[in-house]
């Protein structure tokens, strides 16, 4: 299955927020956001310049989005592209969603992700 990935151009955050407190405005200014709550904790991705200083976050993270549908049904996608960034020393989190899945890699290795995307069999689109 020959997949794109779309690299988008906002730098992210992975922020962490009290289990109890209520979700900041700033969160909803993000292109993209990804929401997380367990009984332990509250985490937010999000554009990195919206991010309060006040957290504790981890900062530079790029996000790449697969560019098609993928149906829920589909087995061994993110094995696929997970594998290929791990044996490329990659570390990386997945956000899936409905329709598709994104990629967070560390801007630092953003480079070595397309590469090893590339040589997956990925197309990497812009």
């Amino acid at each position: 299955m020959g997949l794109q990935f779309i690299v988008l151009s906002a730098r992210f955050a992975i922020c962490q927020l009290k289990q109890d407190e209520p979700l900041p405005t700033w969160v909803y200014q993000s292109s993209f956001y990804s929401i997380s709550k367990t009984s332990d904790e509250l985490s937010v991705i999000c554009e990195e310049q919206l991010a309060s200083k006040d957290i504790k976050k981890s900062v530079g993270w790029r996000l790449l989005k697969i560019n098609a549908e993928l149906d829920l049904s589909l087995i061994g996608i993110t094995a696929r592209f997970s594998t290929a960034l791990a044996n490329a020393g990659v570390n990386l989190s997945v956000i899936a969603t409905y329709n598709t899945d994104y990629i967070l890699v560390e801007e630092a290795k953003l480079e070595i992700a397309i590469h090893a995307l590339k040589n997956a069999g990925f197309d990497i689109g812009k």
